[in-house]
């Protein structure tokens, strides 16, 4: 058995393709991370995702559900959809340094519910993840639905404020 390391949170890589990506890096001079994200990427895109560019659909969000979190005093959870996907997000009463731009958004998700239907796989089907720390960045194809969810948040703690 391949002994496996993290390179990112819910991303293992066996040393063989941590060794492949560092050579790489040093080939041509670009970051191993951005060597990641050009992967996440291409899978994407090999998904047949269908993800249309900036300017050519309307992005619909709408938030379908808020609860207090049960654990943590004066967090809410927000659900919602944006487009075809749905996003969750835990919204802290203050900000913290673990949250995104040191905010109040501890947690962001944003999946395609096709894709974890029929593949069992939340973080497979993640086009977005933010759990404390970036797990998946928003790519150049998810960014058109990264920030108008990112806006709704913001709008939303404006007024919990």
């Amino acid at each position: 058995m391949v002994k496996q390391k993290a390179y990112r949170k819910h991303i293992q890589l066996t040393d063989f393709q941590i060794k492949r990506l560092y050579e790489l890096s040093e080939f041509d001079g670009v970051d191993p991370a951005e060597h990641a994200m050009r992967a996440i990427d291409a899978y994407l895109k090999s998904k047949k995702t269908d993800v249309p560019l900036k300017g050519q659909a309307q992005i619909r969000t709408k938030v379908k559900d808020q609860s207090n979190d049960p654990q943590i005093e004066g967090a809410v959870w927000l659900s919602g959809t944006v487009n075809q996907y749905e996003f969750s997000a835990l919204i802290l009463k203050t900000p913290a340094k673990t949250a995104m731009e040191k905010g109040r958004i501890s947690k962001l998700s944003i999946w395609d519910p096709a894709v974890r239907k029929a593949t069992n796989n939340f973080i497979g089907a993640c086009i977005v993840n933010y759990d404390r720390g970036w797990d998946i960045r928003p790519s150049r194809r998810a960014e058109i639905y990264y920030h108008p969810v990112k806006a709704l948040l913001d709008e939303f703690i404006a007024r919990h404020q």
